[in-house]
């Protein structure tokens, strides 16, 4: 059998990594999306300004590992929806910064313990010390494919 027939994707790594990312995140999705009509990127949007706002747009694009077109789709949105607010940076007027406002904020603290939760399950299969070799060993995949 030729070597390129034996290459199993279900053996994969990254597809075993993207799975669980997929079904876990359609668990989480299910919730969000139902409880605030949020689409997966809408959530990542808001989930990533929580943690480093204030954030322009480029910044925020460059984090959720979206083009601008995209994003320029994703701000309006949020915009519409009252979840996030824009203003000029006090340090650099020319530059535009995004921060969740209080709505933004009240759905963020809804969503993030869910999601945790679900980490947490996820989680539960390692004992503590497995734990802690997997996050570093992912901290090492993570480092080796220079994600920012």
């Amino acid at each position: 059998m030729p070597a390129h027939k034996k290459f199993k994707i279900q053996n994969w790594l990254i597809y075993r990594l993207w799975r669980i990312s997929q079904e876990a995140g359609y668990e989480l999705e299910a919730f969000y999306s139902s409880e605030f009509g949020l689409s997966p990127i809408e959530w990542q949007a808001i989930a990533a300004i929580a943690n480093y706002e204030p954030l322009s747009a480029k910044d925020l694009a460059a984090l959720v590992d979206i083009n601008q077109v995209q994003m320029t789709r994703t701000l309006s949105s949020l915009l519409k929806q009252k979840l996030i607010s824009r203003r000029t940076d006090i340090n650099d007027r020319r530059r535009i910064v995004l921060s969740l406002n209080k709505k933004g904020e009240t759905v963020y603290s809804t969503i993030s313990p869910v999601a945790q939760a679900l980490e947490d399950k996820l989680m539960a299969v390692f004992n503590k010390q497995e734990r802690k070799q997997f996050l570093s060993l992912l901290n090492r995949l993570e480092r080796r494919i220079e994600i920012k």
